[in-house]
């Protein structure tokens, strides 16, 4: 008998240090750089002057899938800005082994990427994409947590975990009927990237939601993913295992931290508010060729289909 937490914990490990492939349309899932450069080139466009203002700056990315964003947010900055390019460290924290080797494939090119086992101390940006969604959750509903038995059976025991009630009472979810998702391990990771930021900010692209959009998911946000197909059944083969995040939790948790919210909106604002991204839209509209009609089209899919879904927190520390 195991805490849906710890299960989730192995069922996400396993999948991510076996080496098949994950993204891309020969995987399990799409993530928006899998889709095209000019999701990174809008990070790096959006990052640009925060970065200028930081004298050393250092950009720490926190699980960097096969290292697109990176390659991309390196080579806009290499294009648009040398001199700054010239002072910028990238540094990845990844756990996964086949990923690691993939990223450094990706990134051959670019002598300034560093791999590193834990959060240093930096002045910079701390940036990440669909990384606090792999994250281990309680599932809890009223008084009860999930277990699961031996044979794969989901098992409601009394809740015991003191840190999740104090989560609930925080939150304002006590007394709920509906599953409510309870993620520990985010505010702990949390804590662990402010106490890195000596100055500067925090990056966060996932799906998720906010303690007022909570009633949406009676049944919580637990799915798999495998072949692009939403698995309602979790406890069985390898697949990809991730819950929405909880933005509201970050944000009232950042507070304890030193982290102060400076944007939260969907990922269609975001994008939008973006110059650049909004230019080379333009661009691939008017040229025709069969080749901008379909990078259109991986863009639309960034503004509409994960537009709403998506969304983009910003926390500065010590500015």
């Amino acid at each position: 008998m195991k805490s849906f937490r710890d299960f989730m914990e192995e069922k996400v490990l396993e999948y991510y240090r076996s080496p098949r492939e994950k993204f891309s349309s020969k995987g399990d899932f799409f993530t928006a750089p899998e889709l095209d450069r000019a999701f990174g080139e809008a990070i790096a466009e959006f990052l640009h002057p925060y970065l200028k203002s930081l004298g050393n700056p250092v950009l720490l990315e926190l699980g960097a899938g096969r290292g697109l964003m990176a390659r991309d947010i390196l080579s806009y900055y290499r294009s648009e800005d040398p001199e700054l390019f010239g002072k910028i460290r990238y540094l990845i924290y990844e756990v996964s082994p086949y990923l690691i080797e993939k990223q450094k494939k990706v990134l051959e090119g670019f002598d300034k990427v560093e791999w590193v086992e834990d959060l240093p101390r930096i002045e910079g940006v701390v940036l990440s994409n669909e990384f606090f969604d792999t994250l281990p959750v309680h599932v809890v509903k009223g008084d009860r947590e999930l277990y699961i038995n031996e044979r794969g059976e989901e098992v409601w025991l009394s809740l015991q975990n003191e840190r999740v009630r104090e989560f609930l009472r925080r939150m304002g979810y006590e007394g709920l009927d509906q599953r409510v998702e309870v993620c520990l391990d985010c505010i702990d990771i949390l804590e662990r990237i402010a106490g890195a930021l000596v100055r500067g900010y925090h990056l966060v692209v996932d799906y998720g939601y906010t303690s007022e959009e909570l009633p949406k998911f009676p049944e919580g946000t637990v799915v798999g993913y495998k072949r692009h197909t939403v698995r309602g059944d979790i406890y069985g083969e390898e697949m990809d295992v991730s819950a929405q995040v909880n933005f509201s939790a970050l944000m009232e948790y950042g507070k304890d931290f030193g982290l102060k919210t400076v944007l939260y909106d969907t990922q269609r604002n975001f994008l939008a508010s973006i110059p650049g991204f909004l230019t080379k839209l333009e661009e691939l509209s008017f040229e025709g060729s069969p080749e901008a009609v379909e990078r259109l089209s991986r863009l639309k899919t960034m503004l509409i289909s994960m537009g709403d879904r998506f969304k983009v927190l910003f926390q500065s520390k010590g500015l």
